[in-house]
């Protein structure tokens, strides 16, 4: 039987059996997070709260009569709950301690719709082939060309023929329609003159394309911040949101769905994190995790 203790016993709160130690992010492969649950009674009158943020350094600091588990003064106080009368003129509740949580990054989060931007047609850092003759054929021009390019795809052309005395050269962006080989490329007729001089046909580091939504599977980084104690972080006001991607035009600093030279990011420096496997922060979220624990969460989709 349970041994009876008179009201007397509770004037100061004690941790029962029924306390625990919860490790809230184990599934994360984190099993250093721990929230402390004190599960106390108190004579009714005698209940008072702690100050958020003490410490769980020792029993005094908790304000209870022995701590249940070791003592860790990197635990810290986040708040006093379920606080409920029982029987014999007690009250239970159950006062909760955790330490800072460690960063967690690349959490799974679920699928979401995010409009990529789209992309200018751009030459820069293109592989150059050389033509080596031009033809027109019922509104389709035919270069023969070192290399090919697959077909519908886009390329930059430069081609020079005469007429007589004078030169001519025409040059600009085109694609590949259907019949393309190893070696030719047809596409939308351009003017050519009697004689073929010479040409480039430019392959694009990245096809131009449009600004484009589809569904995409995210990933979050959590970070977590305690003012007063995690360095340079005085006030919770002090956490703020990650930048997020949002490109702009560098000229007038008007936002754009397409991504030039002149846009920032701009297209160079977003094909490096395609090639890369980079990620673009979506959304960041600065929350009240516990008491005064603060969680950041920055939500992320890789660059296609």
């Amino acid at each position: 039987m349970s041994i009876p203790y008179t009201s007397g016993d509770f004037t100061s709160a004690r941790a029962n059996g029924e306390s625990w130690i919860e490790y809230p992010f184990v599934e994360y492969g984190d099993n250093t997070t721990k929230v402390y649950h004190l599960v106390c009674e108190v004579n009714e009158a005698d209940y008072a709260p702690i100050a958020l943020d003490t410490t769980m350094a020792s029993a005094l600091n908790a304000d209870v009569i022995s701590l249940p588990f070791t003592a860790d003064a990197a635990a810290y106080h986040v708040g006093d709950f379920g606080k409920a009368k029982i029987d014999g003129g007690l009250t239970r509740f159950d006062r909760v301690f955790r330490t800072i949580p460690s960063t967690r990054n690349n959490v799974f989060g679920g699928t979401t719709a995010f409009s990529y931007p789209g992309r200018a047609s751009n030459k820069e850092g293109g592989t150059d082939r050389t033509v080596t003759a031009a033809s027109n054929t019922a509104g389709v021009t035919t270069l023969t060309c070192t290399n090919s390019v697959s077909v519908g795809e886009a390329f930059y052309y430069t081609v020079t023929t005469t007429f007589g005395a004078a030169t001519f050269t025409r040059s600009g962006y085109a694609y590949a329609l259907s019949g393309t080989t190893a070696s030719v490329i047809k596409m939308p007729a351009i003017a050519l003159l009697t004689t073929f001089v010479s040409g480039t046909v430019t392959e694009l580091v990245i096809q131009p394309s449009g600004q484009k939504t589809i569904s995409t599977g995210t990933l979050v980084d959590y970070t977590y911040y305690l003012p007063g104690v995690t360095p340079g972080i005085t006030n919770p006001e002090d956490v703020t949101e990650s930048a997020v991607f949002s490109p702009f035009s560098a000229e007038t600093g008007e936002a754009v769905n397409t991504l030039t030279n002149t846009t920032i990011p701009d297209q160079a420096t977003y094909n490096t994190q395609v090639s890369s496997g980079g990620y673009l922060i979506i959304e960041s979220n600065v929350t009240r995790l516990q008491g005064n624990i603060i969680q950041k969460a920055d939500i992320k989709v890789r660059a296609l």
